[in-house]
């Protein structure tokens, strides 16, 4: 008895089914009666006529694969292929021995496919693939050439999709070679050195793929897919000025959104700023509705001062709930450069995501703290321990901070001391407390962290410096000092810090005239109250009097209520 079956069957992404991880090929769920409705809908209608026995043979092929037994669905469809040889059967067979990564029956499967339909491309690709990976050169340059002849249009994308199915070197280095050979046999197709290029690429064989998206764009000069290539190239060796140019002449010929935001990217990166601008300005009244663009637009007025025109994009987006925590830090930030400090802490409050919410927080702290309004800048450091216990450190070095900025040193120490009971190792910390130690008379607390910093480290020049100077100024262990200060110079000769040290100690081993030399030359990098004060001790001693004066007043000038310049005067010329 002949039964007539609607036997149907929906052809496959190669990529799709490369792998056994594609997942299911078969609708579990069906019952055994709903077989010949379910696969009728998958392609238009092919009438095919069959016998029982190969009917039985679909059907429990069907079954199987629905079982996710895919052995024994293949072994049902090769075997009714056979018998029938219907495309449509045999494509199923294939699908399935791809989806297996069954080369040998996928082989036997596209031999009959071609037997059926010899002028299918598809078949043709996926031989072409089994000739790769089985490392027949004369199957694969026959198939390949075959496809190249026949649809020399889309040649390109088969291609990439064949390498995109290759999984070892030898079968990569397989195909560059038949690629090779197909250019010198078509020497005036451009498609061909672009496939090599990409297969150079992969290998990180630049200079060979320079050459070969050469010679595919001196072939093809207005070719998008290969200006694109070609430019990617020029990045990568950081050629981004060519990069550029190579883009804009790829967006010339052909409209791309995507490309000239690269474009936009490359020019951020050479810093050509009134290019971005324009550019940016012409994507914004092509893509109106990008607000992805008008904020980059935003930031690039920003950069260049253009601050007005930056908030009015800013207070458009600032409504919009996807952009509207980075609108309010940037319009935040704005306004506490501008000191309009309230303003500021209104917009960095209302921060509610990530990644701006942490630097927000601490953005505001700081802005309390230059306002004097400790108590709420301590309320939101606690907040933000809580909230972030992975910043916990950073989070104590501010507290610590804010407590010494109120003269509360010993506060600020406890904070520290209690903060390297959870991280006892962390450098930063033992520093912050050394320099706390030194305010409150612990120097052995002082020697003992910074030693330890140093035995983790011995070349960190600020511990060095640290302990140097502090053992200069608070005892008489000149000797230790300078071992500490030679080594802290030598590290970072023209530190105006550790030049201030290195005076300071030769002022008390009484070398004035070269301690003159190295607090002059610190003073003049960097004219900080401390530097000044130790200046003008060092003239005084020198009899430099009238010049000893000039420097105070001048230093007194910048820096009104500094504690030890106001201590020099009182000491030096409270009679005067």
């Amino acid at each position: 008895m002949v039964l007539k079956l609607m036997i149907a069957v929906s052809f496959f992404m190669l990529t799709a089914c490369a792998t056994k991880d594609s997942g299911s090929l078969f609708d579990s769920t069906l019952e055994e009666k709903e077989l010949k409705t379910e696969v009728e809908t998958l392609i238009p209608e092919r009438k095919t006529e069959i016998s029982s026995e190969v009917l039985f043979l679909l059907m429990t092929a069907e079954i199987a694969g629905q079982r996710e037994q895919y052995e024994l669905a293949l072994d049902g469809y090769l075997r009714a292929s056979r018998q029938v040889k219907d495309p449509d059967v045999i494509k199923r067979a294939a699908k399935i021995a791809l989806y297996l990564q069954d080369d040998a029956r996928l082989k036997q499967t596209l031999d009959l496919w071609l037997e059926v339909e010899p002028e299918s491309l598809d078949a043709r690709s996926l031989q072409a693939i089994v000739a790769l990976k089985s490392g027949d050169r004369q199957g694969a340059l026959d198939s390949i050439d075959f496809i190249l002849r026949h649809d020399a249009q889309d040649f390109d994308s088969k291609a990439i999709v064949m390498l995109k199915s290759l999984n070892t070197q030898q079968s990569v280095d397989l195909a560059y070679q038949v690629f090779s050979e197909l250019a010198v046999k078509y020497p005036e197709d451009a498609q061909l050195y672009f496939i090599q290029a990409l297969l150079d690429v992969q290998a990180k064989r630049r200079k060979q793929a320079q050459l070969n998206i050469t010679k595919a764009l001196e072939l093809e000069p207005d070719w998008t897919r290969a200006l694109l290539l070609q430019a990617q190239l020029y990045t990568s060796a950081g050629k981004l000025s060519e990069a550029t140019e190579v883009l804009q002449h790829a967006v010339a010929e052909q409209e791309n959104e995507q490309v000239r935001e690269q474009i936009v990217q490359l020019l951020i990166q050479q810093g050509r700023f009134e290019e971005v601008e324009e550019a940016l300005q012409d994507l914004t009244r092509r893509y109106p509705d990008n607000n992805e663009l008008k904020f980059k637009l935003a930031l690039v007025y920003l950069q260049t001062g253009q601050e007005e025109k930056a908030r009015n994009i800013l207070q458009t987006l600032v409504v919009n709930e996807q952009f509207r925590d980075r609108a309010a830090f940037y319009l935040a930030r704005m306004d506490a450069k501008a000191r309009r400090f309230n303003e500021a802490l209104i917009w960095f409050d209302a921060i509610e995501s990530e990644p701006f919410k942490f630097e927000a927080g601490m953005s505001a702290v700081l802005i309390l703290m230059d306002q004097k309004r400790y108590e709420i800048a301590l309320d939101k450091i606690k907040n933000l321990k809580n909230e972030y216990p992975q910043k916990r450190s950073d989070l104590i070095l501010i507290e610590s901070e804010i407590y010494a900025q109120q003269g509360l040193n010993q506060q600020g120490f406890d904070v520290l001391s209690s903060g390297l009971i959870e991280d006892p190792d962390n450098i930063r910390i033992l520093y912050a407390r050394a320099l706390l130690a030194e305010k409150l008379g612990k120097l052995q607390v002082l020697e003992d962290d910074l030693q330890y910093i140093l035995e983790k480290n011995p070349n960190d020049a600020n511990a060095l410096n640290a302990l140097g100077y502090t053992l200069a100024d608070r005892t008489e262990r000149y000797e230790e000092a300078k071992i500490y200060l030679d080594k802290a110079i030598a590290i970072k000769p023209d530190e105006p810090i550790i030049m201030d040290s290195y005076g300071w100690l030769l002022f008390k081993l009484n070398q004035l005239d070269e301690a003159l030399l190295y607090l002059q030359a610190a003073y003049d990098k960097q004219p900080q109250a401390e530097i000044a004060s130790h200046l003008v001790e060092v003239l005084w001693a020198l009899q430099e009097t009238e010049q000893a004066k000039a420097l105070l007043a001048e230093a007194l000038a910048r820096h009104p209520d500094d504690k030890l310049l106001l201590d020099v005067k009182s000491r030096l010329l409270g009679a005067h």
